[in-house]
């Protein structure tokens, strides 16, 4: 079974005019979670912006796609790198959304043990939901 986590960095230190920045420092958490044994990690398709609404292009490239296997410990792993990645962000370390199925973490500023505990009651609610699909209870 494969699930896909949506990844969405919002830096306010950044601008609109800083897009060229933001991909590179997205192109480094690509790499980095390619070294892992996911499926993929790419953009993903925004598709075309409704009729009449305006999008800034910062919004249009703050996201990774990453397609992995249904494995506990992998999603930790991916998790695992996206903090190690906002730990060498320079300045403020950008907030970052992890999204899989109707599941989201927001991981922002703050104290350090309060994340730990998010990440890790967001990881089991994770991995609860992947065992019911994978023995058909949910």
């Amino acid at each position: 079974m494969v699930d896909q986590l949506r990844i969405e960095v919002r830096d306010a230190e950044r601008s609109d005019g800083d897009v060229e920045s933001l991909l590179r420092d997205l192109d480094g958490l690509r790499e980095d979670l390619l070294q892992l044994d996911v499926e993929d990690v790419g953009r993903p398709d925004a598709g075309p912006a409704p009729p009449g609404s305006r999008s800034s292009a910062l919004e249009q490239v703050n996201a990774l796609l990453v397609t992995l296997t249904a494995a506990p410990a992998l999603l930790h792993q991916v998790v695992t790198v996206v903090g190690k990645w906002r730990g060498r962000a320079h300045g403020p370390a950008p907030d970052v959304s992890l999204r899989m199925d109707d599941r989201r973490l927001e991981l922002r500023g703050g104290d350090a043990e309060d994340q730990r505990r998010m990440v890790a009651l967001w990881l089991d609610a994770c991995t609860t939901a992947v065992e019911s699909r994978q023995t058909g209870d949910g």
